[in-house]
C-alpha cells in the first residue's frame, strides 16, 4: 500500500513531535502493510510554510531508516486552498506530490466552503494540475450534501478519504458520510492523515475490514495502491462520471 497523505516529518508542521516519533510511525506504518508514504506537510500561510527545499532535507534526514524499515519516502505537501498555489508552485514554496501533476488541496473545516472555492479548482486546472481534494467527508457543507463534490469530480477533480473516518475518528458526520462516498464510488484513495503514533497506523487492518462493507477487494487495492502509484508515476487517473 501507498500513504498518499501523512504528517509524519518534524518541524514541517503540527504532525510528528520528534525524530523518534517519526521512526515509529514507520514502523506501524510498514506493520500495517505500507511500502511507500507521501510526506504531505501543511502548507498555510501564516501558520506552516517550510519551503520545499526544508521539507526535502527533513526527508533526507529521515531515509536511511526508511529503507531500512522498507517504505519508500515521497515529497509533497497537503496545501490549504489559496489563490497563490500556482504562483507558489513556481517559487518552490510547495510542492506536488513526488513532483506530478498532482497537488494534494484541503479546505476549510467551516461550515461554509470558502467563497472562491471553485474559482481555485479551476485556477489549478488550468494550469495543468490535478487536485485531490483532502479528506472530504470531514467538511461540514459536504456532510450536509454531497452534490458540491459531484460537481468538482465533474471538473476533473479527485477525492482522498482518510481511513479512520470510517471508524467515527472524526465524529459520526464524519462517518456517514464516507460511507455514502464509498457507496457512490466517488473515492479515488484513501490517507491515513497521520499526525501522531499509536493512532491511525495501528488500526489499519480494522478500518479496512470495515471500508470492506461497501468495497470489493479490487475497489479497495484500487484506493490504497494502484490509484496512489499512479500519482507517483504521474500517470492519468480516470473516473467513471456517467453516474454522478
Amino acid at each position: 500500500m501507498i500513504d498518499l497523505h501523512a504528517h509524519i516529518l518534524t518541524d514541517t508542521d503540527d504532525g510528528a513531535s520528534s525524530f523518534e516519533e517519526s521512526v515509529a510511525l514507520l514502523y506501524e506504518a510498514r506493520k500495517a502493510g505500507f511500502t511507500g508514504i507521501v510526506c504531505t506537510p501543511h502548507y498555510m500561510q501564516g501558520f506552516y510554510e517550510k519551503d520545499a527545499n526544508y521539507i526535502n532535507n527533513k526527508m533526507k534526514e529521515l531515509e536511511m531508516d526508511a529503507k531500512r524499515i522498507g517504505i519508500h519516502l515521497y515529497q509533497g505537501n497537503e496545501i490549504y486552498g489559496i489563490n497563490e498555489i500556482c504562483k507558489i508552485l513556481k517559487e518552490k514554496k510547495i510542492v506536488s506530490l513526488n513532483n506530478s501533476k498532482y497537488l494534494l488541496i484541503e479546505f476549510s473545516l467551516n461550515n461554509e466552503p470558502i467563497k472562491n472555492s471553485v474559482e481555485i479548482i479551476d485556477e489549478i486546472v488550468k494550469n495543468g494540475y490535478i487536485p485531490i481534494i483532502a479528506h472530504p467527508e470531514r467538511y461540514p457543507y459536504v456532510q450536509k450534501d454531497i452534490k458540491f463534490l459531484k460537481s468538482l469530480l465533474k471538473k476533473g477533480v479527485l477525492l482522498q478519504a482518510n481511513y479512520a473516518s470510517i471508524d467515527g475518528y472524526y465524529g459520526i458526520p464524519a462517518k456517514k458520510t464516507i460511507i455514502k462516498l464509498l457507496k457512490n464510488k466517488m473515492i479515488q484513495f484513501l490517507g491515513s492523515d497521520v499526525h501522531d503514533k499509536r493512532t491511525i497506523y495501528v488500526n489499519i487492518p480494522q478500518y479496512i475490514k470495515k471500508i470492506s462493507k461497501y468495497l470489493s477487494e479490487n475497489e479497495i487495492d484500487e484506493l490504497v495502491y494502484k490509484n496512489p502509484i499512479k500519482v507517483i508515476h504521474n500517470e492519468i487517473i480516470t473516473i467513471d462520471k456517467s453516474q454522478l
